[in-house]
This record gives structure tokens, sequence and C-alpha cells, in this order.
């Protein structure tokens, strides 16, 4: 089993498919995605307003 990489737009563009229709299992379906997945974002999404990663400043040390 390998990990998709999903692009921060892409992840957008589900969620609010999600919303939209009201239905992750039929998103999940029709973009081949685990409906797991879906819900991850989705929650990341109601947390944070947002299901980009939380990038934290390197600060060279």
């Amino acid at each position: 089993m390998t990990k998709n990489q999903y692009s921060d737009e892409f992840k957008e563009q589900i969620v609010k498919e999600c919303k939209e229709t009201g239905n992750v299992a039929l998103v999940a379906r029709r973009h081949e995605i685990a409906t797991t997945t879906i819900h991850t974002w989705l929650k990341k999404q109601r947390q944070r307003g947002s299901v980009k990663l939380a990038r934290t400043p390197f600060d060279g040390h």
C-alpha cells in the first residue's frame, strides 16, 4: 500500500465537494480516495479552518 500525497488545493476542492454534496462516500468513490482520508481533511478543516499542513518556522539550529 502506498501513501498518496495530495496538494492543498486538491484537498480544499474535495472538502468543498463534500460540503456541497453532503456525501463523503460519493466523493470518495468519484476520486478513488479512502473515506477515512477525506474525514481527516474535514476534521482538520473544522479545527484550523484549512486542510493545509501546519508549518513550523525553522530557525536553523
